[in-house]
C-alpha cells in the first residue's frame, strides 16, 4: 500500500489555553478547506522512529504552532531532528498574554488569518 503524499503536514500543540484552542480550530478549518492539499498530523507522534520516517515521507513541507512562548511543539522537534518549513508562536506574533480560558470568536479568527497566510504562502512554492 502506497502513502498518500501530501502537500503540507500542519502541527499544532493543542495547548490548553485560548491560543492553543485557537489554533486546533483554525487547523481543522484549513483542513476542511483543502483536504487534498494539507493535513493535521500527530505532534507527539514524532517521536515514535516509525511515525517520524513515515511523516518525513508523507509531507512536501511542515507547519509547526506553538501556542505559546513555551515553544513545546518547537522543542520536541529541535530533540527529535524535525524540520520545518514554517513556524508560527501565537502569543509573540499576536503580542498577547497566554491564558487558560477559551478563547474568544475573535482571537479564533486572527488565530485563522495568522495561520491562513502561512498556509497559503507555503502552497504556493
Amino acid at each position: 500500500m502506497s502513502i498518500k503524499r501530501w502537500r503540507l503536514f500542519m502541527y499544532t500543540c493543542f495547548g490548553g489555553c485560548s491560543t492553543g484552542v485557537s489554533a486546533s480550530k483554525a487547523l481543522i478549518r484549513l483542513w476542511e478547506e483543502n483536504p487534498e492539499d494539507i493535513k493535521i498530523a500527530c505532534l507527539p507522534a514524532v517521536i515514535i522512529p516509525g511515525k517520524f520516517n513515515e511523516m518525513l515521507k508523507s509531507a512536501d513541507k511542515r507547519l509547526l504552532v506553538d501556542a505559546c512562548s513555551l515553544r513545546c511543539g518547537a522543542k520536541l522537534f529541535e530533540r527529535e531532528g524535525m524540520s520545518i518549513d514554517c513556524y508560527i508562536e501565537l502569543t509573540s506574533r499576536l503580542k498577547i498574554k497566554k491564558e487558560k480560558i477559551l478563547p474568544s470568536i475573535d482571537l479564533q479568527e486572527d488565530v485563522y488569518q495568522v495561520i491562513k497566510i502561512e498556509v497559503e504562502s507555503l502552497l504556493q512554492t
